[in-house]
């Protein structure tokens, strides 16, 4: 894996901390922090020391140039913190203030939005998505369509295959969302449904890009504009962007390290490197930690002009089981909920509490956002590296500023002989994957999946088992990961019967037992798709859903 050049061994720190304690760190006794900054309007606390050790180990792990943090206690910040370089060749301090991509956390903006429409009575959640987006089809099946409700967008249940492109050169207008989706899409090879909607929670980007055109249309406003008028401007956001040369003319922002999504060479992200005008409702925001810490209060204490308290506790609500981790992963409206669980991979301890939060992954940007409520606590992360995530640290905030609860024994993440009896088998997936082949040998699965072996996709043969119907399948040679996990859930029917081998990027109903010397499959769309495991596409872009602290081992 590509790893950014560290700038210099010597760590930047500037703080500002409100309240707790008297004792302000020294410099000379910080180790490999050389200076450190602080402003407060109360005395710096040691209590914060802790916190910031781990940022500094997890920064240079990771290879991580600069990042910005902010706690939030109480429903206030009590400390916000920027650590590192805004650049990954120069010597810029970054400052708690500073821009970043925050990837899918604009997701979160998204959903507000969306369910302000459907409270003030110009959406019907229940509605089909046409009765909004007449103008929206796809070109395989006109039934389609009108099958996806607005709820399935905001749940991810719409089962709309997974694509987004980094650059959209002509599409980076106001205009780009209707323009996109009422003609390019609807024709291109990407444009599938997985599986009939609401079966199945499967993450989508393209279904957040439609909730956001949803809004749009209903509100007469383009997605960019009401989003400000409506959420940002009430939630006291203002540093929140959508446009790069709003970003530039900021001036306080980030520079992104990643790898050219073309030639996968070392680049250094400018706010104007890439923009994409019909994605922005899922992922292209640009942010800091104290406009993201508004969204924390805000899921804390609401804000009645914004959304009612009872849609303010439905986003934070479980809506779709995400069929993972023993039933314990779920999402609410624009918002991962975590219904109790928290696996801390050091001390081993396994907590019962909900975590809210969402995270994002985007070209040169990694952001996190977390609201304990049990703790009245929030946690707001953001760093200049691509999949570069602050998890250690999260995981030390909690346990070292907050009273945790007493924890519980780790539960039984084994599967039984009966478990696995029940995924072998044949699946289909007519668009992307083709056939895949399951057996089952000493309870262990294997994979064969011919037409990957086709066309050169490589991956593992056996399936890792993570969870109960959870597994884990490597593909490789595909991003900067020697290794790229991809997550693997068996959904079952009522009967308890596998009835499909779904993944991110591609879902696969069950066909029956595999024939004793199975025939080549046909050609299928798998041969127009498979540009989706292309490293010049989704995978550096977005990877796998960033699943928050349910850590079980992986066996």
């Amino acid at each position: 894996m590509f790893k950014t050049r560290w700038l210099t061994t010597v760590l930047i720190l500037s703080i500002v901390v409100i309240g707790y304690g008297t004792d302000v760190p020294s410099a000379s006794t910080k180790g490999n922090l050389r200076s450190i900054n602080i402003i407060t309007e109360k005395p710096y606390s040691r209590r914060y020391q802790p916190l910031i050790d781990a940022i500094e180990k997890e920064m240079r792990d990771l290879d991580i140039p600069g990042a910005a943090v902010a706690v939030v206690e109480g429903g206030e910040i009590t400390l916000a913190a920027g650590l590192g370089s805004k650049h990954p060749h120069h010597d810029l301090p970054m400052q708690p203030s500073t821009l970043f991509r925050i990837g899918s956390v604009t997701k979160t903006l998204t959903a507000i939005g969306l369910l302000q429409m459907i409270e003030r009575g110009f959406v019907d959640m229940n509605a089909p998505i046409t009765d909004y987006l007449p103008d929206f089809s796809f070109a395989y099946d006109a039934n389609w369509a009108p099958s996806i409700t607005v709820w399935n967008l905001l749940t991810h249940t719409s089962a709309i295959a997974d694509y987004v492109e980094i650059d959209t050169p002509g599409f980076k207008d106001d205009d780009a969302l209707s323009r996109y989706y009422s003609g390019p899409y609807g024709q291109s090879p990407y444009a599938y449904l997985m599986a009939p909607p609401g079966r199945m929670f499967n993450y989508t980007n393209p279904g957040y890009a439609l909730a956001g055109w949803v809004t749009e249309s209903a509100s007469g406003l383009y997605y960019r504009h009401y989003i400000r008028e409506n959420v940002l401007t009430p939630l006291k956001m203002m540093r929140t962007f959508f446009l790069p040369e709003e970003v530039i003319a900021d001036g306080d922002f980030a520079y992104g390290s990643a790898l050219h999504w073309e030639t996968g060479q070392p680049f250094v992200v400018e706010p104007n490197s890439y923009d994409n005008g019909w994605a922005k409702p899922a992922g292209w925001a640009f942010s800091n930690v104290f406009d993201l810490s508004e969204i924390v209060k805000f899921l804390r204490a609401g804000q009645p002009d914004v959304l009612t308290n009872e849609m303010r506790m439905a986003m934070q609500e479980p809506q779709i089981d995400w069929e993972m981790f023993l039933d314990l992963l779920h999402y609410g409206y624009g918002l991962i909920v975590q219904e109790a669980g928290f696996y801390h991979p050091t001390a081993s301890n396994f907590y019962r509490m909900r975590i809210v939060s969402h995270g994002g992954d985007v070209h040169g940007f990694s952001a996190d956002l977390y609201y304990v409520p049990d703790l009245d606590f929030g946690f707001v992360a953001l760093t200049n590296a691509s999949y570069s995530h602050l998890d250690t640290s999260f995981a030390t905030a909690l346990t070292t500023l907050c009273e945790m609860p007493t924890p519980f024994s780790i539960p039984n993440f084994s599967m039984t002989s009966a478990d696995y009896a029940r995924y072998p088998g044949q699946y289909h997936d007519p668009f992307n994957a083709g056939d895949i082949l399951v057996k089952l040998n000493n309870n262990q699965l294997t994979v064969e999946i011919p037409e990957f072996d086709e066309v050169g996709v490589l991956y593992s043969s056996t399936l890792v088992a993570n969870t109960p119907n959870n597994f884990i399948l490597y593909l490789y040679g595909l991003t900067q990961f020697d290794a790229y996990p991809l997550q693997v859930t068996f959904i079952l029917d009522d009967e308890g019967r596998s009835e499909y081998f779904r993944t991110r990027s591609f879902v696969a109903e069950y066909q029956g037992e595999i024939p004793p010397e199975p025939g080549r499959p046909g050609r299928t769309e798998a041969f127009r798709t498979m540009e989706l495991f292309n490293a010049s596409r989704l995978k550096p872009v977005l990877p796998e859903p960033r699943l928050p602290f349910i850590r079980p081992p992986v066996r």
